[in-house]
Order: structure tokens, then C-alpha cells, then sequence
């Protein structure tokens, strides 16, 4: 696995107008050893260390110790690994498309999660169950008949299962109908947040949308509801879209040229400025105001994270007096090679 490089699975990524990817993520842990957040140290964990990595044989084995900082956070940008797990986790263990990583002592002593983009959610789910189960032949779950999985947190005490599909909704943002639509999706349970989930915030108007509650509820129950709130939100946002170049026809086509030129010609970009042209141009796509056939949103708003960006200063070996201007001249430079700028 080369942590510089983008996940060989989003590389194959079709682009749709407003779903991007989905993720199903299952929090496990170990009976009669203390949860990460309690633990004296990690001497209880060890025993069982061993019969995961015998389990994940087929998978590469990350120890975090063995990692500087930017090689963790480029997994974290890569959506391998959490800020947290940074911080204290022992290993992660990754398929050979990046697409399942298992994350040993982040929240709970173990993470497993499933990423995919054109999947359905269920097949995502299948996918985590698959490793669960094999975990589960090598290791003792902490589990309770009436309570189902227990987790260090009490919202995720029952299946364990996190389900989230991250959507690109700018017509909803823009407008300032999405805080309307996050109160409305938190009565059934669910919540939108930032790409990095709890904690961030949105970039390029790009959120997550995602359950919050597991317990007394079956994985079918939680990804069935997730489908269909899914759906109404798309539905929502193309709705919102049209009637948004209806009224405001110029106004659209101004704003999405204009981050078109920003892209191919700027020298210097924030994150935040480079998120939100990339979005507006995507906006602008989608709509059916500039064509452009290999605009790939999706990676590149990945490619102009930090860790991403850092990388690609130290293999040129360019010498520089301040990292943080470095790293927006190299974002804008990479813009300017990837839209066809000079």
C-alpha cells in the first residue's frame, strides 16, 4: 500500500450529481478488557493482538508506531484510519483496494468499515459482515443478549453499525435550507456532518449524512432508513438545483465560470477556496453549464488535503520558508495541471 497515492477504489469512481461514496462501519470490542478510553495500558489487549493478525492475514498490517505524523494523516485524509486513532491506535489492517481497513484500539478496540461509491449500502454492509465474522471466530466479542454489541459510546451499544453516504449538496447550502434539513433528518435518528464526520465541518458543501441511534434497531432496519432518507435528500437538492438556475440563471453561470478560471489560473489557494470551486465547477457540470468529461470531484478534493499536498512537496524536494504558503502554492499548482491551466 502506497499511503501517498489515492485509495485504488476511488480511483474507479463514476461521478454522480449529488451521491459521492457510502461507508458501513462497525464497532466491535473484547470481552472482560477494559474500552480504549479506560485502559491502565494496554497489556489486556495483547493476547488477542495476535489471533487479529491471524485472522487479517491477507491484509497489510499498518502499526502506528512505525508511522511519522503526515504518513497518519494522510490515512486519515484517505478515510483509512481517525483523527483518534492517530492519537492511540496500535495497527490498522487494509485490503488491497483500500476499500476495508480495520482499525485495532481507536474508540473501541476494534473498527471495522467498508467504503464503496456506485454499492449499494447493503453490499458495503455484507462486505464489513464478512470480516466481522471471521473476527469473530478468532476473538471474543463483548456481547449481551438483550443489549446486542457493547461500545465505549451508549449510542453505538447494540449493533454497532454506523451507516453514512456522503452527498455533495451546494443547491442546499447555498440557498440556506440545509440547517432546516439537519433538524428535520435528527427526528429520525439521523444526522448530516462535515466529510470527516463528528467534529468537522463541511467542505465544498459536502456532508455526511449518517444514523445516530443502533440500539433496537436491526442493520437492515438502519440501512433501509438511510436508503430512503438518502433518496429524499438527492431528490431535495436537485429540486432546489433547478429551481435555483430557473431564477437565477446568471447569477449561476457567473459564479460557476468564475471558479472554472480561479482553478486554471490562481497561484495560491486556501482549502477552503479550492473545496469551494471545486464544488461550484461540479454544480456547474451537473447542471449542464460548462463540460468538462474528466472533471473528477471526488479525488480531487482529496488531493488538495494537506497531508496530500505535503507529500508532493517532499518528493519534488522543493525548498520553501513557510510550509502552510507552500502548501497552498502547491495546491493551486496542482489545480492548475489538473484543469488544464498554465
Amino acid at each position: 500500500m502506497e499511503h501517498n497515492n489515492i485509495s485504488p477504489w476511488i480511483e474507479v469512481v463514476d461521478e454522480a450529481p449529488v451521491e459521492m461514496s457510502a461507508r458501513v462501519r462497525l464497532a466491535r470490542n473484547l470481552q472482560h478488557v477494559p474500552f480504549p478510553h479506560v485502559q491502565a495500558d494496554k497489556e489486556k489487549l495483547d493476547p488477542a493482538l495476535s489471533k487479529i493478525e491471524g485472522a487479517l492475514s491477507e491484509y497489510q498490517k499498518v502499526p502506528m508506531e512505525m508511522l511519522q505524523f503526515e504518513d497518519k494523516a494522510l490515512l486519515v485524509e484517505k478515510y483509512l484510519i481517525s483523527p483518534l486513532f492517530t492519537k492511540q491506535g496500535i495497527c490498522s489492517y487494509v485490503n488491497d483496494d483500500e476499500s476495508v481497513s480495520v482499525m485495532v484500539n481507536e474508540e473501541d478496540h476494534i473498527r471495522i468499515q467498508s467504503m464503496g461509491a456506485g454499492i449499494p449500502i447493503q453490499e458495503l454492509y455484507q462486505k464489513a459482515e464478512k470480516v466481522d465474522e471471521t473476527l469473530e471466530d478468532a476473538v471474543d466479542y463483548a456481547f449481551d443478549e438483550q443489549y446486542g454489541y457493547l461500545t465505549a459510546c451508549p449510542t453505538n451499544t447494540g449493533t454497532g453499525m454506523r451507516a453514512s453516504v456522503m452527498l455533495h449538496l451546494p443547491a442546499l447550502s447555498l440557498s440556506g435550507k440545509i440547517d432546516r434539513l439537519a433538524v428535520n433528518l435528527g427526528r429520525f435518528g439521523f444526522t448530516l456532518r462535515g466529510i470527516y464526520g463528528e467534529g468537522s465541518v463541511p467542505l465544498g458543501h459536502i456532508y455526511q449524512l449518517s444514523n445516530q441511534l443502533t440500539l433496537g434497531q436491526t442493520e437492515e432496519d438502519i440501512i433501509q432508513n438511510l436508503d430512503e432518507l438518502k433518496s429524499q435528500v438527492v431528490e431535495e437538492e436537485l429540486e432546489t438545483r433547478s429551481r435555483i438556475q430557473e431564477n437565477h440563471a446568471l447569477e449561476i453561470k457567473d459564479s460557476v465560470h468564475r471558479a472554472f478560471g480561479t482553478l486554471k489560473h490562481a497561484y495560491k489557494m486556501s482549502l477552503k477556496e479550492a473545496a469551494k470551486c471545486l464544488s461550484e465547477v461540479k454544480l456547474g457540470i451537473d447542471l449542464g453549464i460548462i463540460d468538462y468529461e474528466d472533471f473528477k470531484f471526488q479525488k480531487w478534493v482529496q488531493l488538495i488535503q494537506p497531508a496530500f499536498l505535503k507529500m508532493r512537496l517532499n518528493i519534488t524536494k522543493r525548498r520553501y520558508r513557510s510550509l502552510e504558503a507552500a502548501v497552498d502554492e502547491e495546491r493551486a499548482t496542482l489545480l492548475r495541471e489538473l484543469s488544464g491551466g498554465k
